[in-house]
């Protein structure tokens, strides 16, 4: 009842936003919306010691790593979020569209990247000085404390008018990346398609943290001039896998990270016929037989949206879960086969036993896996069947030494030292 009731409430708060852009009142659209960021409550209420308020730009992914960086110092400013459906909404209603419709479902508004670029002069300009007013009132109800804007992407095209209206009113716009792990060829072709697109959007922005050498380098490339805003700070999610206390148990649980298909291959056109499907069913094959095994459980963790599908018949007896994160089975499994993905350097991190599948018959292929430490990956099905069937049932002592794997746990996580000092510093600067 209670989802029902805030359903309800969230699409009126929209409808009336879309009503105030109608009727060209700002000052009504930023009293909706500073309604709307005030009923957002994630995190406990501590007590504030900064006058700085962080206006997110709501990704539920983000909200973890704000829930660290708040967890562990007195000195976070205090957070609050705002629906990305909002900035939709605003955009649809400055777009070309020539028949725009007065009843639509206001909180999946129908705009597309394309609506974006495609606004003529005049949309985009009174567009801009929408929000320009918008912060502008936003900025008067918070007269008494500093307020800044925080996204996690800089591809997020309904909020470019926003930053605009941000630089305006002097008000600080920061990017929080998060899409940070990636290889060396994926930074450099995103550099030239989504970086060449929206390089004009960098120059809204104050400050730029990223997590690791990479992701800043590929900044630099996009635009010269971000080299004096990036700060490399890490992961804060590195601290979820961090296990304090040493325990035994016999090995019994494997989990299994299911990837993309095209997860780490550059889609250049040479590249476009090439995936890790194949190396996907020998997986779920050695997984099916593996499961008759009445010692051993089985759980497969993937996403709706982006991870392969397999043609294969999967054993009952495996259980597959898709919401939520990656990280609580993690924490519970002994054995994790994963391939190029955040959860996989994760499970390092953890101080598991990990696996990284490589069955494909193009062995040329191998250079798009992620920089694992050889002994990881497996090219080989009969081994890595071979080499599970031996620790199932050992009694072993987590989490293991993972030291051999720091190079590759900084090279995409970042450096786990002073995370929350440097986010501190990134947040409040």
């Amino acid at each position: 009842m209670k989802y029902k009731i805030n359903t309800v409430l969230n699409f009126l708060g929209h409808f009336l936003i879309y009503i105030s852009c109608q009727i060209q009142s700002a000052a009504l659209c930023a009293y909706l919306i500073r309604i709307s960021i005030l009923k957002k409550k994630f995190f406990p209420k501590n007590k504030i010691k900064n006058s700085k308020i962080v206006i997110v730009l709501d990704r539920t992914v983000g909200h973890r790593e704000i829930d660290i960086i708040k967890e562990n110092s007195a000195k976070a400013p205090e957070f609050m979020f705002l629906r990305r459906s909002i900035t939709k909404l605003i955009l649809y209603y400055f777009c070309n569209k020539q028949k725009k419709k007065i009843f639509i479902n206001y909180l999946r508004p129908p705009v597309e990247e394309i609506d974006y670029f495609n606004q003529n002069k005049e949309n985009r300009k009174k567009h801009e000085e929408f929000w320009n007013e918008v912060i502008l009132n936003l900025k008067n109800y918070y007269s008494d404390k500093v307020i800044n804007f925080v996204t996690f992407n800089y591809t997020y095209f309904a909020e470019v008018a926003l930053f605009s209206g941000c630089k305006s009113n002097n008000v600080p716009v920061k990017l929080w990346y998060k899409e940070g792990i990636k290889t060396e060829l994926e930074a450099d072709l995103q550099a030239k398609r989504s970086g060449n697109k929206f390089n004009h959007v960098f120059k809204n922005f104050q400050n730029i943290s990223v997590y690791n050498d990479v992701v800043k380098k590929m900044f630099i490339k996009i635009d010269k001039t971000n080299r004096k805003k990036i700060s490399v700070n890490g992961c804060p999610r590195i601290y979820d896998y961090i296990i304090k206390k040493k325990y035994s148990t016999n090995i019994k649980n494997i989990l299994f990270l299911s990837f993309d298909k095209k997860r780490g291959i550059p889609q250049y056109k040479k590249n476009l016929n090439l995936n890790w499907s194949l190396t996907y069913d020998k997986v779920i094959k050695i997984l099916n037989e593996l499961a008759e095994n009445k010692n051993i459980n089985i759980i497969i963790k993937r996403k709706n949206d982006s991870t392969y599908k397999t043609s294969r018949r999967i054993n009952k007896k495996i259980k597959i879960f898709e919401n939520g994160t990656a990280q609580k089975f993690i924490n519970k499994a002994d054995i994790i086969i994963g391939q190029n993905s955040a959860s996989t350097i994760e499970a390092l991190i953890n101080g598991k036993y990990v696996m990284v599948p490589f069955f494909e018959k193009k062995k040329t292929q191998k250079k798009y896996l992620y920089n694992f430490n050889k002994e990881l990956i497996y090219t080989s099905e009969k081994k890595m069947k071979n080499n599970i069937i031996k620790l199932i049932d050992k009694k072993v002592s987590f989490p293991l030494k993972n030291q051999k794997h720091q190079k590759t746990i900084q090279y995409y996580l970042g450096n786990s030292k002073n995370i929350t000092t440097k986010y501190i510093n990134f947040l409040n600067n």
